[in-house]
């Protein structure tokens, strides 16, 4: 005969047997203790919760002969019955049995007294399949049913029902299993079938489990098929597909530090490992979002259902990162965990994305920007993304001749120069002579500082090149087109206009780009004199 699956062997016989759900199994026994029986119950929650186990001990409980404490005895003849496949009990896949016609059948068979038990018991599983009009056709027997029928809806998803049909019944929600509720569950199952897993390997199961049970008894199964009865943390890891606690945190640590050699090796060690890198982008957001619960609400062993060592790492971690960089990390993290299955090499996007989280000076968003100016705060001298592009020196001005060397004079006055015939369009007035200009935009420039520093990072490097019929011209460096870009966004036009406004009323912005001039062109001017023109 074939293995059974642990699930299947090992299911709860009794409401004392269902793990974190006593809220419901405590309601359910004093209702069978009490004969106070609904003629409907719906079972919520997610898969592997206990539902369609609850239904079954419910539909024992009710026929038993001798129930104890609300509890199905196990023993009598009513129980044999059911648990060997009674006539009375049936259940019913509305996934696969989801017409009208199926439901008039379940009607005609509930217009029948039980053959062998005392209730007849319809457990109609992912009940939100059924069709709209087997709907409709199921309210008035669900409604009004004879006396002797029992209906239990069991439901992933209770928000497709229709409110007639949760009326009608009794409703309960199946909480999700806590990483304890399943490590406990699991070590009792693993004893009666004489194996056993670490304790940090049952802990890698609950985890991946995701609050069912059955999920986390099926991957427990997988881990005895791939190690034997003897199971270690590392044939855990081998078997789901992980990687270790360690090397999550060895890359975290990488990417916040803004190290893009040590956080893209971490990368290549777990490629060469043979993991999953859809799996290991799973544990990596998992694992940044502790942290930033760690450094939002310090110790949180209650939200992220760790041990008392886990939760002192993430701590440690957390109190050397800065927010703003963990909420970076954590977007483009997710951003690429979505569309993972869209590349052929998920190596590359990975790639990238670490490289994009250590240096967010590449990325003219707002997010980046505050990571920028985290990283810049955490190691000035260590970020190279963020280093400032020196200025040209001015040029030095000439010494005057001692006065004993005075020039010769010419033999004749030179000519004077015809004056220039005007344009149609006046020249550009040079820069540096507005000086009005550049005295405004450094007090706005004061002003923005105060009123958002992020902000401020945009303007540091920019000048008041002119100022005319109130339009004051902010020019930025040339290699600096993402941040007039940046500026160019409406929040952040809002308080450049906000702080002008302050310093000068009814001064209106402009911007533009300062163009890309030759590095000998101060060495040319001062060799042949500061009218020397350049195209």
């Amino acid at each position: 005969m074939a293995r059974r699956a642990l699930y299947r062997e090992y299911r709860p016989e009794t409401f004392k047997e269902v793990i974190g759900q006593d809220h419901i199994t405590t309601i359910l026994k004093n209702q069978v203790r009490e004969g106070k029986l609904s003629h409907a119950y719906l079972f919520c929650g997610s898969r592997g919760t206990g539902k369609t186990t609850s239904a079954k001990i419910l539909s024992r409980a009710v026929n038993c002969l001798d129930p104890k404490d609300g509890e199905p005895c196990g023993v009598c003849a009513a129980c044999r019955l059911v648990k060997a496949g009674s006539a009375d009990v049936i259940e019913i896949d509305a996934a696969s049995n989801n017409s009208v016609d199926n439901v008039r059948s379940l009607i005609e068979q509930a217009q029948f007294a039980p053959l062998e038990l005392k209730y007849r018991v319809f457990i109609i599983d992912e009940v939100h399949m059924l069709s709209n009009a087997a709907f409709n056709a199921l309210l008035k027997t669900l409604e009004e049913p004879p006396k002797h029928v029992l209906f239990i809806l069991a439901t992933t998803e209770p928000q497709k029902l229709p409110a007639t049909i949760i009326s009608r019944c009794q409703r309960f929600d199946f909480h999700r299993l806590t990483i304890a509720h399943i490590v406990t569950n699991l070590s009792a199952v693993l004893e009666k079938a004489g194996a056993s897993i670490e304790p940090n390997g049952l802990r890698l199961i609950a985890r991946a489990a995701d609050g069912g049970m059955r999920d986390a008894l099926s991957l427990a199964d997988q881990c005895l098929s791939f190690a034997g009865n003897k199971v270690t943390e590392q044939d855990v890891l081998d078997a789901l597909g992980s990687v270790s606690a360690a090397a999550l945190e060895d890359t975290a640590k990488a990417l916040l530090s803004g190290e893009a050699k040590d956080a893209v090796r971490a990368l290549d060690d777990v490629v060469r490992s043979g993991r999953d890198l859809g799996v290991f982008l799973g544990d990596l957001s998992k694992h940044f979002r502790a942290l930033l619960l760690a450094k939002t609400c310090g110790d949180c062993k209650d939200l992220l259902d760790c041990t008392d060592d886990q939760m002192a790492r993430y701590l440690k971690v957390a109190k050397d990162a800065d927010e703003a960089r963990i909420l970076y990390a954590m977007e483009q993290i997710l951003s690429v965990q979505s569309k993972l299955k869209l590349f052929p090499a998920p190596r590359i996007p990975i790639e990238t994305m670490f490289l994009r989280i250590c240096r967010p000076a590449d990325d003219a968003s707002f997010a980046a920007l505050e990571a920028r100016v985290a990283l810049l705060e955490t190691r000035p001298a260590a970020a190279p993304v963020f280093e400032k592009r020196e200025s040209a020196a001015p040029a030095p001005e000439p010494e005057p001749a001692p006065p004993w060397e005075e020039a010769p004079l010419p033999e004749e006055p030179p000519a004077p120069e015809p004056e220039p015939a005007p344009t149609a369009e006046p020249p550009v007035p040079a820069p540096a002579a507005n000086s009005e200009a550049a005295d405004i935009w450094e007090r706005a420039k004061q002003k923005i500082k105060e009123m958002n520093p992020m902000v401020f990072f945009y303007v540091k490097d920019t000048r008041g090149a002119a100022f005319e019929d109130d339009v004051l011209t902010v020019e930025f460096p040339a290699t600096q087109e993402n941040s007039m870009s940046g500026m160019r966004a409406a929040r952040n036009l809002k308080i450049a206009n906000d702080a002008i406004a302050a310093v000068r009323p009814g001064t209106e912005l402009a911007f533009r780009l300062a163009a890309l001039r030759d590095e000998n062109e101060e060495k040319l001017k001062e060799l042949f004199g500061s009218s020397l023109t350049i195209n």
